[in-house]
């Protein structure tokens, strides 16, 4: 008997042993893989969302120019006394527009002013028509779309080829205060949209710097315009990236960091210590940077990627024992890079792998004790019993052992016997119960199917304002939008944008402002139909999905939602309309859209243009 033991000891030991093995190098392998991926994701969304603002300044500037464009190839004309009914000369020799436009005025043009500067070098001829054109065409669009491109960045400029500038800035009166023989076309930023300096035309970004003024990091993005060969203005944005860098810092995956490289080899972010000489260096090149390795961490991955690490690109990084995570931010083309040490990648890998390794040492352990006790037991007889009786039971004969027919040894005032007598009370059991197993095996599934749809569903809430999220939009706005191009209907878009928000926050804090989103989304939910949906699309901005069925069409939804909202009377004295209102664009999608984007593209145009008209009020089209 003990001869029998050892084998078997030993053959199960190989068996088990030999599977945990397999299955221990198996997940290590699989939970590495998996948690890579993981951090692939990670950095796309990452770069995605930071992305934003940059791909928000260009889409301004591009409409700014298509606007400037269509009034200068237009029969608008401005002849001289009209230039100076804006601009005045002072006593320094500088020509600068006039005061009042700056603290607000209606000009003889309909146009209200405020916020807007101008100013002209004591060194620039004013004297040339086509300069004046552009000079109070630049004005007149900087108070029309100004307000609403600021949103999100500092100011709106315009820069001409001529020593000249035009600015939207509400807060700073620069042109008021510039000096008057300041060179602004030979400084680096404008001077490098000359077609001197930029003969291929392309949109500039300026490197990253820190406005000591606002104490914040920044940089400018420039659209140079030209018509027939000849430069006209360049329209640009700065934009402030001190939450980016906040961000850089405090939004990491567990035991990381990330920094930031330009495509050329400056650092443009690094997550040291405050004292360090690279925390949020700016501007420093690979020939200063005094840490070798990150420099060599830059050109490992130049030649991993070509230079182009696109939307993501994974490098391992033996020098540093860390994988490095890419994605390029849209505009810039900077590299974000997130440095995940490759111990933590082990460390999740093994533990995965340990808890395999420790349960196949279990069940081995268990398989032996129960070998070493069947074996050392001289019970032939009731085990031969109990084998028929097993036998049986597994040919689904439970009658055979519950009614007696193949007896067990019951009597036995043993182990064996307490084993028999259990194993023919489990008999009985099981034959009651097998004719309901299947029921509840299938009540069982339909509730955990049930918790696991609750909790998917938890996941596209927005937290703050109860309705769905932008991830539940992209994944609804898609689904209607690949049902349309299959011809199963079409559907409407309507993006929602509350009026001046940034001034109520401002004026009554961000608590009250919660507050108001929330009433804000009570309402629309509560105006739209049934088969409507409503989401938050970022910020203050909300989008409603709306399937045109029965009688009532999607622009009458979509004018009672905005009726919702004037009912909610909810005091604004600030604003033009004396309380807090919404300014909507819709869009029909159908079969002849390209993509989804192109419907939210043009559903916030035609939000835009509510905008422009005044606010509280639906704009509609048709894509």
């Amino acid at each position: 008997m003990r001869s029998v033991l050892v084998r078997i000891v030993l053959a199960a030991a190989l068996v088990v042993g030999g599977l945990t093995a397999l299955a221990y190098s198996f997940i290590r392998n699989e939970t590495q893989s998996r948690m890579l991926d993981n951090l692939g994701d990670w950095i796309v969304e990452r770069a995605h969302n930071d992305s934003v603002i940059f791909e928000l300044a260009q889409e301004n500037l591009a409409r700014f120019s298509e606007e400037f464009l269509r009034l200068y190839t237009s029969e608008v004309m401005v002849d001289d006394e009209s230039f100076w009914s804006y601009y005045q000369r002072g006593g320094d020799g500088a020509v600068r527009l006039r005061r009042e436009f700056f603290d607000g005025t209606y000009a003889e043009d309909g146009l209200y002013y405020s916020g807007v500067t101008s100013f002209i070098g004591n060194n620039q001829s004013v004297e040339d028509p086509d300069l004046q054109r552009r000079l109070v065409l630049s004005i007149r669009l900087l108070a029309q779309l100004g307000p609403a491109m600021i949103n999100r960045f500092e100011n709106v400029h315009v820069s001409y080829p001529e020593n000249a500038i035009a600015i939207y800035a509400p807060g700073t009166p620069w042109g008021l205060e510039a000096e008057p023989d300041l060179p602004m076309n030979e400084l680096g930023v404008i001077r490098s949209m000359q077609r001197s300096e930029n003969p291929e035309r392309v949109p500039g970004w300026s490197g990253l710097y820190f406005d000591a003024t606002a104490q914040e990091w920044a940089l400018t993005y420039q659209l140079p315009l030209d018509l027939d060969g000849r430069h006209l203005i360049n329209p640009s944005h700065d934009i402030s990236l001190t939450d980016l860098m906040e961000r850089l810092v405090a939004d990491t995956p567990e035991g990381a960091y990330n920094l930031i490289f330009r495509p050329d080899g400056y650092l443009i972010a690094h997550p040291a210590e405050p004292a360090s000489d690279r925390r949020w260096v700016g501007q420093m090149s690979l020939e200063t940077i005094d840490d070798p390795l990150l420099v060599d961490l830059y050109h490992r991955i130049n030649e991993a990627t070509g230079g182009r690490p696109g939307e993501r690109a994974l490098v391992h990084y033996p020098e540093m024992d860390a994988w490095l995570a890419v994605s390029e931010l849209t505009g810039p083309q900077w590299w974000f890079i997130s440095v995940y040490p490759d111990a933590l990648l082990r460390q999740a890998a093994n533990q995965a792998a340990t808890a395999v390794l420790i349960s196949g040492l279990l069940l081995l352990a268990l398989l032996i004790a129960i070998i070493a006790y069947i074996i050392q037991r001289d019970a032939a007889r009731p085990l031969a019993q109990l084998s028929r009786a097993a036998e049986s039971v597994a040919n689904g004969d439970y009658d055979a052992v519950a009614v007696g027919r193949i007896s067990l040894p019951r009597g036995l005032r043993n182990e064996v016997g307490l084993l028999a007598r259990t194993f023919h009370g489990m008999t009985i059991n099981i034959r009651d119960a097998q004719s309901t197993l299947e029921k509840v095996v299938a009540e069982r599934t339909e509730a955990l199917e049930s918790a696991n749809q609750s909790l998917r569903e938890l996941s596209l809430l927005d937290g703050l304002l109860g309705i769905h999220n932008r991830r539940a939009f992209d994944r609804d706005l898609k689904s209607v939008f690949e049902q349309s191009r299959r011809g199963l209907g079409e559907f409407y878009l309507m993006m929602i944008d509350v009026d001046e928000f940034k001034l109520f926050n401002d004026t009554y804090g961000h608590a009250h402002g919660d507050e108001v989103l929330k009433q804000i989304a009570a309402s629309i939910a509560g105006s739209i139909r049934s088969d409507d949906r409503v989401y938050r699309y970022g910020g203050e901005e909300l989008a409603v999905l709306f399937n045109p069925h029965g009688s009532e069409a999607p622009e009458q939804a979509a004018q009672r939602v905005l009726a919702g909202v004037v009912r909610l009377d909810i005091p604004f004295p600030e604003s033009a309309h004396g309380r807090v209102t919404i300014s909507a664009g819709l869009s029909r999608g159908h079969t002849d859209c390209l993509g989804p984007d192109e419907i939210v593209t043009e559903a916030d145009s035609h939000l835009y243009a509510a905008k422009r008209a005044g606010r509280n009020r639906l704009i509609s089209g048709q894509i």
